[in-house]
């Protein structure tokens, strides 16, 4: 970034990046932007996640958010996020302990949604005025999103501080007054006309295509090619997996690529793979996208934003938490096909017949996407001018 562009009031910032992938995903592009603005930047990430900053000139803390022997004990019947309430739990108490700390006088904190700050700050005691919240995706739901079962990660890091930390999920559409950095376009937010002005949406990061050499995926020209992948939380739904193999089985129409997730042994829950089926643990998604004709996927933000940027037919199914508000305007802004499980069964013919239906209309949904896709620029080009309102 040229001298030009720099910021004429260069700020000390503390990042709480995300502990998810998802949610750090999100964080890494608007910290190298900081950065490139000016900007001293120090972001507070975890282990698993620290090298991927590493060509970014930022300061790191890097703290271990281990709950291994946790997820170890958990029974195999477990929910997905389950491992996922002791490991905010862990991050939030060893992020508590450095800031405590930490005697740097920061101007500004860019905190995770997933970080209970308000919570936090009861022991903190940090001037409030300095936060600022990055949403991955939308502060809004038509869902319910609140699961007291999510809460029992937390109960150890609220006993040793005597704090309430929240449900992570649902605190994220819990109303707060604090400046809001909203990883999406205004006109892709659910019910945007109800969002304030403590928002700044700033646009989706998509990331760039990265070629993994390993990937053996070879493209049948004579085929249309579908790409299903559930994300890599909820990717263990295996009903879901056979339904589609038997939605496509030795079609002569039809090449399917499907990525189960790394919780899923291929080899023990698929024993009669078609010829036409590829099943994988794990796909590079944006490597892949622009061969995919029809994108199947669970509604994640990140992968919505991505399909849509592909230009593939989309077919969206949710399968929790903001998936199902994400996937209802794709719908409304006609760039896809919703199917939610809570109102239909899901058998193959839905799912053959949603497919045919994307493909048949991929012509008139590409009006309703490159208005999204456009959305996404212009949020992503005001990024400046908002840092510089943000952090005046």
């Amino acid at each position: 970034m040229s001298e030009t562009l720099k910021t004429t009031n260069p700020k000390k910032i503390a990042v709480l990046n995300g502990i998810l992938h998802g949610h750090f995903t999100g964080s890494v592009e608007v910290v190298r932007e900081l950065s490139a603005l000016g900007h001293d930047v120090t972001c507070f990430v975890i282990d698993e996640f620290a090298k991927r900053l590493n060509d970014v000139p930022v300061k790191k803390v890097i703290y271990s958010a281990d709950v291994s022997e946790i997820a170890k004990r958990l029974p195999p019947f477990a929910p997905p996020f389950a491992i996922n309430s002791f490991l905010v739990g862990k991050a939030t108490d060893v992020v508590m302990q450095l800031l405590l700390n930490d005697k740097t006088d920061y101007d500004y904190y860019i905190i995770d949604a997933f970080f209970d700050i308000e919570e936090m700050n009861k022991v903190l005691k940090l001037d409030p005025a300095k936060f600022v919240m990055l949403y991955p995706s939308f502060i809004l739901t038509d869902e319910n999103q609140f699961d007291n079962t999510r809460l029992i990660g937390l109960q150890e890091t609220n006993k040793k501080y005597n704090i309430n930390l929240h449900d992570f999920v649902g605190l994220i559409f819990t109303p707060n007054k604090l400046k809001k950095m909203i990883l999406t376009s205004k006109f892709f937010h659910l019910r945007p006309e109800d969002t304030d002005d403590t928002c700044y949406f700033i646009g989706p990061h998509i990331e760039q295509r990265v070629v993994d050499n390993s990937f053996d995926f070879k493209k049948d020209e004579n085929k249309k090619l579908v790409f299903i992948s559930l994300g890599t939380i909820f990717g263990k739904d295996l009903e879901f997996y056979h339904r589609c193999i038997e939605a496509f089985r030795d079609s002569d129409e039809y090449q399917i690529i499907m990525s189960v997730g790394k919780f899923v042994d291929i080899n023990q829950n698929f024993n009669d793979i078609p010829k036409n089926f590829s099943i994988y643990n794990y796909v590079p998604q944006t490597q892949l996208l622009p061969e995919v004709d029809v994108f199947i996927t669970h509604a994640g933000f990140n992968s919505t934003s991505e399909g849509l940027a592909s230009g593939a037919a989309m077919v969206l199914v949710p399968q929790a938490v903001d998936q199902f508000d994400v996937a209802k305007v794709v719908q409304k802004l006609n760039a896809g096909i919703y199917l939610n499980k809570h109102e239909i069964d899901i058998t193959p013919d839905v799912i053959r017949k949603a497919v045919k239906d994307a493909l048949d209309n991929r012509e008139a949904f590409k009006k309703g996407t490159n208005e999204i896709i456009s959305s996404f620029k212009e949020a992503r080009n005001n990024r400046k001018a908002l840092f510089n309102e943000i952090f005046a």
